[in-house]
């Protein structure tokens, strides 16, 4: 396990060069479960990512254990894709919600596209996906999820929840900065009278 786990280490240090964030803390792996060949990746890039769906992508080099490529749309939201037999990962960063909407979508759909007509698996189903983070001690940590539709839904919720808890502490303290300055222009009046 701790040689799988260093290896996630050293996935997320290289991802984190790419895609930002504090720390390999920040970032998140969905993965998909589903052998395929080299040729699905081919498709799912050149003709629906960047031919259907106008997204830059350019490999990149990195300890990723398979060929990775940085996905990124118009606003310069950013998704790595890396390539493996046993399916597709994607990595992003925690807390991108502009990422995790704008970009995972359209990949999975990509990936149910490819899937579906040129590796051979009509299946609509999911394989298996798995969901991977390191925590803060360096431990790898993994969940199974069934539809990545709900875990975007999930996690956009969270992030928008964050986001207007954020706000409201920010109007808080906003109105108090101006509350204390109302009372010390007040003082200044009364001392000046």
């Amino acid at each position: 396990m701790e040689n799988r786990q260093n290896s996630f280490i050293s996935k997320f240090t290289d991802a984190q060069k790419y895609l930002g964030g504090n720390s390999i803390h920040d970032l998140v792996s969905i993965k998909y479960r589903d052998n395929v060949g080299r040729s699905s990746y081919q498709e799912l890039i050149k003709r629906f990512l960047m031919a259907e769906m106008d997204l830059e992508v350019e490999e990149v080099m990195g300890d990723f254990s398979g060929r990775a490529w940085l996905v990124q749309d118009n606003d310069h939201n950013k998704a790595l894709l890396v390539e493996h037999e046993t399916g597709l990962e994607i990595l992003y960063l925690a807390g991108s919600i502009a990422s995790l909407i704008s970009l995972i979508p359209p990949i999975i759909s990509g990936w149910r596209f490819v899937r579906s007509r040129f590796s051979g698996n009509p299946s609509p189903r999911e394989i298996g996906i798995e969901i991977r983070v390191i925590n803060n001690n360096d431990h790898l940590l993994e969940r199974r999820i069934i539809r990545v539709e709900d875990y975007i839904l999930s996690e956009s919720m969270s992030e928008i929840a964050a986001l207007k808890k954020r706000v409201e502490q920010l109007e808080y303290e906003l109105r108090k900065g101006k509350e204390n300055r109302t009372k010390k222009r007040s003082n200044k009046k009364i001392l000046h009278q």
